[in-house]
């Protein structure tokens, strides 16, 4: 603001003048409301493109957590308002009361907002720790810049104010807005279509499912001619009527072992196929909605894209880079997450830092192993798909192949204790367990992020 835009807002101000306040608010960290017994509001914004002092018609709702200036203000602003000017040559407001003061500097880059004390020393900043005394001004003094506004026909000057500052910041956060829900669409459409790819993958293998059954019925009518420790078998072939080599695993056992695991492999594969087909058609629909949406960015308004920027799921509203984590990430059907640690210092990280309390943990029964988290919401237990995939991604991660099977301990998270000393080490007040076979169909629909 320049200095006609100060001394005409200020103008209109002067009524609050014997006036005390009513509250103090502290919507966001860059600018504080002050409530007036008349009901009157003004808001302060001393840093960034659209500085300002003016009144608002309506008070913005407090965060959650309250901001520390907001309660130093409360505390220390009493009695009404004894003045409220504006320093000779500078763009510097000073609003005293009976007790305590507040200066205001619209001065660019050096603005800021401070609470004093009767005696002219600061006592609190709106930018962090209070320093033992006031900045010095820059030395150019006040802005004769242009002026960016004046009241319309029945307007005031607090009211301009308002409008113009208004629109700008409609119009800065809507492309702020855009942008970031460019970049978030654009990874989650990247991420659809590698999932696609990976589904993809795992129908060709599914598409092996009639070869391995007819591999395994090949063998089961042929038992009777292989002796323990048989390694290679000719058959013929009833549905080409020529010679086959069935070559049986080393670490298969008895060749009638090796047709029951041919059949379960099979049924696994199968049952992966069909997982996999209904997987790809929710992606490729959820596909085309997000693409939908991105075309759609240009034509929405401010309201449509904070509904829009809501409604993606979380992973997907990111905003820049975030810092590598020692653990990985993996997402399933219906926004399922999974996380385990790469390491020691990432599984104590993970379950004592990155973990609620209603979280469920999972590890190795009686041997070293990754520890598992799996994300599910207060007072709910894991669906058996979710618990499922939890012991798959385990099992893979301690190098189990596949059909191999061993323990799996499961517990909330509220239910560990570190052991002093001990690393990632934990002892579990009420676990259970379950024993998992691994399975690479069970991670059907599941990526690694």
């Amino acid at each position: 603001m320049n200095e006609e835009e100060i001394d005409g807002v200020l103008g209109e101000l002067q009524r609050l003048v014997g006036m005390p306040l009513s509250n103090v608010w502290q919507p966001a960290r860059d600018r504080v409301v002050l409530g007036w017994r008349d009901a009157t509001l003004l808001t302060m914004v001393p840093r960034g493109p659209l500085a300002r002092l003016h009144t608002i018609g309506s008070r913005p709702a407090n965060p959650a957590r309250p901001f520390s200036f907001q309660g130093a203000c409360r505390a220390r602003l009493h009695g009404p308002c004894t003045g409220l000017t504006r320093a000779a040559g500078e763009r510097v407001v000073r609003m005293t009361f009976a007790s305590g003061a507040l200066e205001l500097r619209l001065t660019g880059r050096s603005g800021g907002l401070w609470l004093l004390d009767d005696a002219g020393s600061v006592v609190a900043s709106l930018e962090g720790p209070a320093p033992e005394a006031l900045p010095s001004l820059p030395e150019r003094g006040a802005s004769r810049g242009t002026t960016r506004f004046h009241p319309g026909d029945g307007e005031t000057w607090n009211d301009a104010a308002e409008r113009w500052f208004g629109g700008e910041e409609r119009r800065r956060r809507e492309k702020e807005l855009r942008g970031r829900l460019e970049r978030s669409l654009a990874r989650a459409i990247q991420h659809h279509v590698r999932l696609l790819d990976n589904l993809g993958r795992d129908l060709e293998k599914a598409e092996a499912a009639p070869v391995v059954r007819h591999h395994a019925d090949l063998l089961t009518a042929n038992l009777w001619r292989c002796e323990r420790g048989t390694r290679v078998v000719d058959v013929e072939d009833w549905a080409t009527g020529e010679t086959l080599t069935l070559t049986l695993p080393e670490d298969g056992g008895t060749p009638q072992k090796v047709a029951e695991r041919w059949f379960q492999q099979a049924r696994r594969l199968e049952r992966m196929g069909d997982h996999v087909l209904q997987r790809m058609d929710g992606v490729e629909r959820e596909l085309r909605d997000l693409r939908t949406r991105a075309e759609r960015l240009d034509e929405l308004p401010l309201e449509e894209l904070i509904r829009l920027e809501r409604s993606l799921p979380r992973d997907e509203r990111r905003s820049g880079s975030a810092p590598a984590q020692p653990w990985d990430e993996w997402s399933g059907p219906g926004g399922l997450r999974i996380r385990i640690g790469r390491n020691e210092a990432g599984n104590r990280r993970l379950v004592f830092q990155a973990s609620k309390g209603h979280d469920w943990w999972m590890h190795l029964k009686d041997r070293p192993s990754a520890h598992v988290v799996l994300s599910v919401s207060k007072g709910a237990s894991p669906a058996l798909p979710h618990l499922l995939a939890g012991a798959q991604i385990l099992l893979q991660k301690a190098g189990l192949g596949e059909g191999e099977a061993a323990e799996v301990q499961y517990a909330r998270v509220r239910d560990l204790r570190s052991v002093p000393g001990g690393g990632a080490t934990v002892t579990v007040s009420d676990e259970r367990v379950l024993r998992a076979t691994r399975q690479a169909a069970e991670l059907t629909g599941w990526t690694q992020a």
